[in-house]
């Protein structure tokens, strides 16, 4: 796969460049809240498929398959793998435990139209069968496959000799919509019903049309990796999830922050906020405002955001440093987002 910058991007890309000749990046470990807050007695959650048609009612599935291409049974294959992507979500994250619960034949209408809710005493039933708290349900799932391909004449130098050549272009798209309903039976409650699309991409070239189409997944493999794509998608929706999101800090502003910067490298965050608190009161607002902008990130690697939005927003309205502005405010959604995430893993 093939990225390309346009010489637009590349004239953006210059001025973050020479920036981080004196910034450096930091990974942060973040726990993000999830789009919806679930009742608090539910942790634990059996994961089921209903996607499938109804028995006698698959002929068009079939019918489907063959004219698309797509192979016999690849959705019923991949709805399989869409559950296990979502139960690999949750179980990777603090809030749930999940478990795909195989064996049970539940249908729905092979399509993307709803089926009817669960009846509550099926839902009891699987809750005390297997143990759970709730039932989250695979109701409907279908699957597009699209693949385009393109030549184009390109220039290439061989045998020290420019030549044009014929260069051929494959772009295939799997878009998966999978709609999960989520059965709450204490309260006998629809937690959630939502519908998605997904899609995934894969672009490739090569000097034949058998040698870009080698280099592509097959059509099997493409539909179950973005199902599996897609039931993490929802884990994301449904519960809080670990991200790791980018920092940047001031690695230079005098030979202190040098000494700092090797700190950080090292995960020894105590002799690095020694240093950058030392240097927020310079006379130099320039220093000063860099160091209060890193003790700012060193706050909210300790996980106190208040405080590291107190020093951001010292460090833009004392000093003037335009970076610290824009961090003040991502902080202040982190705060906002900290109050929704504390409700949602609240015991």
């Amino acid at each position: 796969m093939k990225v390309i910058l346009s010489r637009h991007l590349l004239i953006l890309i210059l001025p973050v460049f020479f920036a981080s000749c004196r910034t450096a990046s930091h990974q942060v470990q973040i726990l993000k809240p999830a789009t919806i807050t679930f009742p608090k007695e539910i942790k634990q959650l059996g994961v089921i498929n209903r996607s499938l048609p109804a028995k006698g009612s698959g002929f068009a599935n079939i019918l489907e398959g063959f004219i698309t291409g797509e192979s016999i049974g690849a959705d019923r294959e991949a709805s399989q793998e869409c559950m296990r992507g979502l139960a690999a979500g949750l179980n990777t994250n603090p809030r749930f435990t999940a478990v795909v619960i195989e064996g049970v034949d539940l249908r729905g209408t092979g399509t993307r139209q709803w089926p009817e809710f669960l009846d509550w005493h099926q839902v009891d039933e699987l809750c005390n069968r297997f143990r759970v708290d709730a039932i989250v349900a695979l109701e409907t799932f279908d699957s597009d496959i699209n693949l385009r391909q393109r030549t184009a004449d390109v220039e290439r130098i061989i045998d020290k000799k420019k030549v044009v050549v014929k260069e051929y272009y494959a772009d295939l798209r799997m878009n998966v919509r999978s709609g999960w309903t989520v059965y709450g039976p204490q309260k006998q409650q629809i937690v959630d019903r939502n519908a998605f699309n997904d899609e995934m991409r894969w672009n490739e070239s090569g000097n034949s049309p058998e040698h870009v189409m080698s280099k592509l997944p097959s059509k099997r493999r493409a539909i179950n990796e973005s199902a599996h794509f897609s039931g993490r998608q929802y884990a994301i929706r449904i519960s809080p999830t670990w991200i790791t999101e980018n920092r940047t800090y001031f690695r230079k502003a005098n030979d202190d922050f040098k000494k700092a910067s090797k700190f950080v490298k090292r995960k020894n965050w105590n002799d690095a906020i020694a240093i950058w608190q030392k240097n927020t009161v310079n006379s130099d607002s320039k220093i000063a405002g860099r160091a209060k902008y890193n003790m700012a990130l060193a706050s909210e690697v300790e996980g106190n955001l208040s405080l590291a939005k107190e020093w951001a927003h010292r460090a833009w309205q004392q000093d003037g440093l335009k970076k610290a502005r824009q961090y003040a405010e991502l902080l202040k959604y982190r705060i906002q987002e900290q109050e929704r995430l504390n409700q949602q893993m609240e015991e």
